[in-house]
Order: structure tokens, then C-alpha cells, then sequence
């Protein structure tokens, strides 16, 4: 089958041939139409976090993908060859077949081509459980979410809408009018103002998705007993205790279920994905230098359409 590997960290990607995966008699061998790329792809890639985040060269990138049930093991009951399926997996994306366990997968929603159901799994999951499995938010209270515009922020601004929150981010001012579409009730733009100057009231929870200082000044506006959830770096204990909040880093725990909950919002139309560009998998080193890059790119995901 036709992948994209990296050989070396820090090397070029390299498009050619490997073995088609086999499957355990628990996994699912799926035909992938479709993968997305993630900030995350290009940090293993780099080797600057393989402390925290080893790969096993040479490697295969890609953390989400959608496409078609292949071949089932003989325990699996749960999908049939020829299923449309989408969901994340570890590693191994960028490739023509994957073989993957039904933990992580759910049916795509009907009314997604592959190229939108691929870019959905990573961001969608992380706004999830970012905002309800550790933000703890309920209907009625106010979430400030940093990095609105980005993939995991706008799924987040949209979720915690729908959840009868009221939602202020902070993003560029050019994003404001896209960020009031999707359900914010007020935008901060982070180059004209500080939030935590013209925050008039605490919040009950900030989703942080930039760190550094953002996080640092965060803790000035959040009320107490609050929730600060990070999904970039750690969050001070000492400063939690000291404002009377609660804080931590999260990582993704993908889940079926959850996955299943997001595609049936999607399917009613309740939360809808964004896809910036698609590239040819033959063409992901271009897409990686298209997320790497600084100049303005549209919003939404960059998607790698693979069959």
C-alpha cells in the first residue's frame, strides 16, 4: 500500500510502498478515503518532544481519518466491510489501509464527505472533554475559551453554545464575525485588548488552548471554585490553590461513544466542521508546509485525501 513515512526526526516525508497491515482477530482493517493533518504530526515529526511524545522510526503520521470498513476480526460484531467509519488512531494515518480497534471509531456521519468526517475526530474529542469531562461546564454558565478560531476552539465555541453557555474567546479581531456564527457571544480581540482588562465578570471556566502568559493571567478571571483546563502545557498548582480554582493539562481519550455523540450533532446539523485546503497524500510534505507556515490561512482544518 501507498504511505507517507518519515525516516529520521527532522528529515523530509517520503511517499512509497509498504506492507498492507494484518489485523487481530479484535480490529478492523479500514480502506482510508480521507486523514487530516494535525499541529501534532509536525512536533513528533521535529523530535523536539520525544521525551514526552516517541515515535518508532521509521513512521507513518496521521492521528484521525475516515474511510471504509475493509475486512472485520472474527470478534469484531459491531461493523461490516463496506461500513463508513472515522476516528482517530495512534499513529499510522497517512496510509492507504489502517488497521484500527472499535474503541476509536464510530459510524460517519451520513451527511459528511470523507474529507470533512476526517478533519473531525482530534479537534472535536479534545473541545469535548475539554469543556464537559474536565471544565465540568453546565447550561447557564459563562466559558472563556483562548484560541477560538483555531480547530479544537471553534469546535469548543459551538459545543459549549449548544450546551445553553455563554461563550466569550479571545481570537484575532478578523475572526470575530466567522466566532459570532458559530455561536459566541463576544469576541475578544487578543492584539487590541487584554481580557483580563475589559472582563467586566469572572467566568466559571477557561478553556486554554494557547499557554504562556494567556494561561498565567487567566486565573485573574476566573471565579472561585472554578475551572482552568489546559490543553498545552501544565497548569500551576500553586496558582490554582492560591486563586481557589481548579487546574490541569488534558490529553485526548478518545472514546466510541463520544465520537458517536459528536456525529449524531453533526448529522442534525447542530455543529458542522470547517475544511480549509485538501491536499493529495502524495502531497502532505506541501500541507505540512502549510500548517507550518505564518501566513493567514482560511479557517478550518488541512485534510490529506488519500483514495
Amino acid at each position: 500500500m501507498k504511505v507517507v513515512r518519515l525516516l529520521e526526526y527532522g528529515g523530509q516525508l517520503v511517499f512509497n510502498d509498504v506492507a498492507t497491515p494484518t489485523i487481530a482477530r479484535d480490529e478492523i482493517l479500514v480502506q482510508v478515503k480521507s486523514t487530516a493533518v494535525n499541529h501534532l504530526d509536525l512536533v513528533e515529526a521535529s523530535g523536539t518532544a520525544r521525551q514526552i511524545l516517541p515515535i518508532d522510526l521509521p513512521w507513518i503520521p496521521g492521528h484521525e481519518f475516515s474511510g471504509l470498513v475493509e475486512q472485520i476480526g472474527s470478534d469484531v460484531a459491531a461493523y461490516a466491510p463496506g461500513d463508513a467509519v472515522f476516528g482517530t488512531s495512534g499513529m499510522g494515518a497517512y496510509a492507504e489501509y489502517l488497521a484500527v480497534k472499535p474503541a476509536v471509531i464510530a459510524r460517519k456521519p451520513s451527511n459528511l464527505s470523507f474529507e470533512e468526517a476526517a478533519s473531525v475526530p482530534v479537534a472535536s474529542q479534545t473541545a469535548w472533554q475539554g469543556i464537559f469531562t474536565h471544565g465540568h461546564l453546565e447550561k447557564g454558565q459563562t466559558i472563556l475559551i483562548h484560541g477560538g478560531a483555531g480547530a479544537v476552539g471553534a469546535y469548543a465555541v459551538q459545543l459549549a453554545s449548544h450546551a445553553g453557555a455563554t461563550v466569550i474567546a479571545t481570537a484575532s479581531g478578523d475572526d470575530e464575525a466567522y466566532l459570532t456564527s458559530i455561536g459566541a457571544s463576544r469576541v475578544i480581540d487578543y492584539r487590541a485588548a487584554q481580557f483580563e482588562k475589559v472582563l467586566r465578570e469572572k467566568v466559571d471556566v477557561v478553556f486554554d488552548l494557547i499557554g504562556g502568559d494567556t494561561q498565567q493571567r487567566s486565573f485573574l478571571v476566573l471565579k472561585e471554585g472554578g475551572h482552568l483546563v489546559a490543553a498545552t502545557q501544565p497548569v500551576s498548582q500553586e496558582e490554582t490553590a492560591r486563586h481557589r480554582v481548579s487546574g490541569a493539562m488534558m490529553r485526548l481519550a478518545p472514546s466510541a461513544d463520544g465520537l458517536g455523540r459528536i456525529a449524531r450533532l453533526l448529522e442534525e446539523g447542530t455543529i458542522r466542521p470547517d475544511v480549509a485546503t485538501v491536499y493529495a497524500l502524495r502531497d502532505a510534505a506541501r500541507a505540512w508546509k502549510d500548517i507550518a507556515g505564518n501566513r493567514r490561512r482560511p479557517h478550518g482544518k488541512i485534510v490529506l485525501r488519500v483514495a
